[in-house]
């Protein structure tokens, strides 16, 4: 999977030869999830530039802008301080290129993201680390990051090694010590509290959207339609399986809900209150490919958080050293000023935008399949998908991986 994003990051195509690169190696996941075989006669023969891959984030109707994007994927969050800069600025010149959006994480607004300001999320997190009015006033979108799937009950890390004299300047804190963000916000304990952040939010810009990034408890979906309730445009839920490096296994592998789970679980709780039309659902967690993207739609998400697959594009080899400050051997989640420099804005922005179009090429194959004209028509088709664990042998032979992997749906 790792050979297979670096081709795509560096041609813009689908990898040629017997190269796997929709499965990965977890034995379970969405590697145990597949599309089942369309019928022929279902095929759509239009061209890639007929088939609609956008998705909206204001579905309320409250006056406040109708942000579409292009593509039904947008950055994470990845704070000043968890990568290098030039990644960082690289990634928002990618979301603007590609009409899309990208998280600045709870590190605060570098100026060197102003340029890019209409495609760049804000997260006040439970730190508050660089939160400062101006930067809410002059973003589209501000995400409240209230617990993270790979870390839930953590908060967010960032060790002291990291924290050079940018960095502390940024976050206003001292060089060479660690900032661990608390859990919770301590202002929020129900959803009347939540709902004077969302309150807040909106005075300080009156066009902003708000997002409410939550990890899966087993009440996820109670809290999603709390976050509908508050006034959220979006409903981010991150299960766990993210994260980067940085994120202690110990953690991210026994806490939160997968977000296979999570997924129609509140999407079904938000059809039954009659709110699923009214807010975006929006799903990170362990989604680490095209086919996981259109997997994830299909279980009931509007679109997906992506995070270490843009990195993976910019050529992260997985090495797990991401806490450490010269310890990334590509020097991507770097904050050195030496070694975060070994990669140019331009040549992150050319290598996520690279994979972006390779991975659209592959939702257009699969809507085409299935007769669809817009991602949109995907959303909630679990019809469409079967569970390698729930079919018989012989039938599970079927959705084997077939020598031309790029048409195995």
């Amino acid at each position: 999977m790792l050979l297979g994003h670096f081709e795509m990051a560096e041609t813009g195509d689908l990898p040629n030869g017997n190269l796997e690169y929709n499965l990965g190696n977890s034995g379970g996941g969405f590697d145990k999830i597949r599309f089942i075989h369309p019928a022929s006669d279902q095929y759509l023969d239009v061209s890639d530039e007929e088939i609609d891959t956008g998705i909206e984030l204001n579905k309320t109707g409250d006056g406040r802008p109708k942000i579409n994007i292009s593509i039904p994927c947008y950055g994470g969050g990845m704070s000043y301080g968890s990568t290098a800069l030039p990644v960082m600025v690289g990634r928002a010149r990618a979301a603007q290129q590609l009409n899309t959006m990208t998280c600045t994480g709870e590190g605060g607004y570098p100026p060197e993201l102003l340029p890019y300001k209409d495609h760049v999320i804000t997260q006040v997190a439970t730190g508050l680390f660089g939160v400062r009015e101006e930067t809410i006033q002059q973003c589209p979108i501000m995400e409240f990051k209230y617990a993270q799937g790979a870390k839930p009950g953590l908060g967010g890390h960032l060790l002291g090694e990291k924290v050079t004299e940018a960095v502390a300047a940024m976050r206003e804190t001292v060089v060479g010590s660690s900032l661990f963000s608390p859990f919770p916000f301590h202002s929020v304990y129900s959803v009347e509290d939540h709902k004077k952040h969302v309150d807040w939010m909106k005075e300080i810009n009156t066009r902003v959207l708000c997002s409410v990034k939550v990890s899966t408890p087993t009440d996820v979906d109670m809290v999603a339609v709390g976050a509908y309730y508050a006034g959220a445009h979006i409903i981010h839920i991150d299960g766990s399986y993210g994260g980067t490096g940085a994120a202690p296994d110990i953690a991210k592998k026994n806490i939160a809900m997968p977000i296979e789970y999570a997924i129609p679980k509140v999407h079904k709780f938000l059809v039954e209150e009659e709110a699923r039309d009214k807010i975006t659902l929006i799903a990170s967690g362990g989604i680490r490919n095209a086919m996981d993207v259109a997997k994830a739609i299909a279980l009931g998400a509007d679109g997906v958080v992506i995070g270490t697959a843009e990195i993976v594009a910019v050529e992260c080899v997985r090495c797990g050293n991401c806490e450490s400050g010269r310890g990334c051997a590509r020097g991507i989640a770097s904050t050195d000023p030496e070694l975060g420099y070994m990669i140019s804005e331009e040549y992150a922005q050319q290598r996520i935008v690279n994979m972006y179009m390779a991975w659209r090429k592959q939702w257009c194959e699969i809507l085409r399949g299935f007769g669809m004209r817009s991602i949109k028509e995907l959303v909630g088709r679990t019809d469409l998908l079967v569970h390698l664990d729930y079919l018989e042998e012989e039938a599970r032979a079927k959705y084997q991986p077939a020598p031309d992997y790029k048409m195995t749906l």
